[in-house]
């Protein structure tokens, strides 16, 4: 049974399918858990507030870019700020300058850097600036790593197993209609975590490749880290056969490090992107790599970057802002100790309720994979999950004023208190003994 909808609710929903497809202006926010999209008045701290008023403590945190939470008062200062000076855009300010050199700082790739609004169209710049850099065509990916809608990266993040080839050499697959069918012929599938498959594919195509492009952490599977110097094959393959190591960090940059996974990982790219927590909420994505490489971006080089609102003024302050917090001394620490906290009794909680599913987790954002026992460590294994039981847990905890949005991986923010995480806990428990019935009723 789903939620029953208040009639602002109703009447919103109405309003917005006449005039918005599916009454929603991104497809992931689409709910299929409550059968509707989840109409918000406002945001504040760890909270979402329905049009009614009723608060929900928030394990989406606009899917990992509020990493700050909602309505931050560094945040509202910073966009407040941009007001003050006019909203420029299309005009270089000295506050571009300056967060170009906080990231340079910051980040350990980033010797230069060039900022953008969504991680899709960073991804899209970049790739294209690899293939410049290297005078080649090819690009290799991982199956199950997204790296936005661009037509020429929006393959196999999720294909069906039945039209996705061998688990060992898998087959592209396109995300979306219309992409033109010749996209895929530079395109080179690998299966994450496979070494051996790895390998093969480059002394296969080693010569032509511009890039190997990876989620250093695979967060759009739910959380699955590279196995044991996995990452440092990555970066001494690329670096025998003159491909650029290219780290897709729209979710993992800020995330575990102030240097993002690079810094967690040791292994450092030669290009990266920022997105989502970069700028705490505000749109702004970041192309950053070695001087080498950027200097082949127009006007020093000949592949073209450019825009209106690249490097809007809002986004640029908020980021500095957002960056100046996640650098605070114990930032980090502060957030890695309230999250150690809830993994334990959600751990504790799939014991005592019976409940099939595997928790996997690396800082503030975890996955949960229901009906499955193992460790997941590529997409295949990633695929098993019980997307059904997935809906009846996010519904139950709905329901209980927490909200989850169907997705792989969910997660908090710094804002979220003890106290707010227990009360998820005692959502999930009850919503994992409902996953429990469910799994002994199908089986």
């Amino acid at each position: 049974m789903l939620p029953s909808a208040s009639d602002r609710v109703t009447r919103l929903l109405a309003r917005a399918s006449r005039v918005l497809p599916g009454a929603v202006c991104a497809s992931a926010r689409a709910n299929a858990a409550i059968g509707r999209p989840f109409f918000v008045s406002r945001g504040d701290g760890a909270y979402l507030y329905d049009l009614d008023g009723t608060a929900y403590v928030d394990m989406c945190t606009s899917h990992g870019a509020s990493l700050l939470g909602h309505n931050h008062p560094r945040i509202k200062a910073a966009v407040q700020q941009a007001m003050e000076l006019g909203f420029v855009c299309s005009s270089e300010t000295e506050h571009q300058t300056a967060l170009a050199e906080r990231v340079a700082a910051m980040v350990p790739c980033a010797e230069m850097v060039r900022f953008a609004g969504s991680g899709t169209e960073a991804m899209m710049h970049g790739l294209r600036l690899a293939r410049c850099a290297t005078g080649r065509q090819k690009f290799i990916k991982f199956e199950g790593h997204f790296h936005g809608y661009a037509d020429a990266l929006n393959y196999s993040v999720m294909p069906p197993l039945e039209r996705a080839g061998p688990a060992n050499h898998p087959i592209p697959f396109a995300e979306s209609a219309g992409m033109p069918v010749q996209g895929q012929d530079a395109l080179i599938l690998v299966p994450f975590n496979d070494a051996s498959a790895l390998q093969a594919a480059f002394a296969q195509h080693g010569s032509d490749v511009a890039a190997l492009l990876m989620e250093p952490v695979n967060y759009d599977q739910g959380c699955i880290e590279p196995q044991a110097d996995f990452a440092r094959l990555c970066r001494d393959l690329c670096d025998r056969h003159g491909v650029l190591l290219f780290f897709d960090e729209v979710l993992t940059a800020f995330r575990m490090a102030p240097g993002g996974a690079q810094q967690y990982l040791g292994v450092t790219p030669d290009l990266c992107v920022l997105g989502k927590a970069f700028g705490a909420g505000m749109p702004i994505s970041a192309l950053a790599g070695t001087r080498a490489v950027m200097g082949h971006l127009k006007p020093l080089g000949e592949s073209q970057m450019s825009g209106t609102y690249l490097a809007h003024l809002s986004g640029v302050l908020a980021a500095s802002a957002a960056l100046a917090e996640y650098g605070a001394p114990d930032f980090y620490q502060r957030m890695d100790g309230v999250a150690q906290g809830f993994y334990r009794g959600f751990e504790q909680l799939i014991g005592s309720t019976g409940a099939v599913v595997r928790l996997q987790y690396l800082g503030p954002r975890f996955g949960l994979y229901f009906g499955v026992r193992g460790p997941v460590r590529n997409y295949r294994e990633a695929a098993c999950r019980d997307l059904v039981a997935e809906l009846v847990f996010i519904r139950s905890c709905f329901e209980q004023g927490v909200y989850f949005q169907p997705s792989p991986h969910h997660g908090f923010s710094a804002m979220h208190t003890q106290a707010d995480l227990d009360l998820v806990l005692c959502a999930s428990e009850i919503a994992l003994r409902e996953v429990r019935r469910y799994q002994q009723e199908r089986h």
